[in-house]
């Protein structure tokens, strides 16, 4: 699947919503970027995200929700199945802790 430009938004205890527009090929790859940005750039405002995370990516003016418990898990099944070049950098990617 070609990667396009969305959207992902995650929401606060607060209520002040945090976004970040990413390229990617899936809206659980979409959150896992976001997730990896989020822990590259702690400063950057983002609150903690963990499995009780909803993640909310628009493509293409549709919203989508990926939960933080179903991303984790799609995560560790991309670990186990990407080979070669293209798994050893997904797996440098950020996980939920």
């Amino acid at each position: 699947m070609p990667e396009r430009w969305c959207t992902v938004t995650t929401t606060d205890a607060e209520g002040r919503r945090h976004s970040v527009d990413v390229q990617a090929a899936s809206t659980f790859d979409a959150a896992h970027i976001y997730l990896t940005h989020a822990k590259a750039q702690p400063g950057a405002g983002i609150p903690p995200l963990t499995l009780a995370t909803v993640f909310e990516v628009v493509i293409g003016g549709k919203v989508h929700t990926v939960a933080g418990a179903a991303l984790q898990r799609w995560i560790i099944k991309e670990r186990s199945e990407r080979k070669g070049p293209r798994g050893l950098l997904f797996s440098r990617r950020a996980t939920l802790d």
